[in-house]
């Protein structure tokens, strides 16, 4: 049997841990499964990745193999995605019309 100032030590108690690995930023064992944020978040679900959020220092990561990936990384990422994709799709919309009025012209 473990002392008791063993187990209430750094304030959690085995009741409250749910997860066995530590958060990596803090090394909190006070880490759970975090409700999904918005469509990014909703992805990675159906990726199989399980959102988690550490209580102690409020980071929120998922755990790919033995790789930690910041949720905040994550839309960091996609919304760069998403700017690129609109910036592309204004650009080939802009070539499109400058041809198809070049063809108009030469047409007439």
């Amino acid at each position: 049997m473990l002392p008791e100032s063993t187990s209430t030590a750094s304030g959690d108690s085995s009741a409250e841990v749910s997860s066995h690995r530590p958060c990596p930023q803090c090394g909190s064992l006070r880490v759970y499964r975090s409700h999904r944020r918005g469509g990014c978040e909703r992805v990675l679900r159906w990726m199989g990745l399980k959102i988690r959020r550490c209580h102690a220092c409020g980071l929120r990561f998922t755990r790919y193999g033995g790789s930690v990936i910041l949720i905040a990384d994550v839309e960091r990422t996609l919304r760069g995605l998403v700017q690129l994709a609109v910036a592309l799709a204004g650009t080939l919309l802009v070539v499109a019309a400058m041809l198809w009025l070049t063809a108009r012209q030469a047409a007439d």
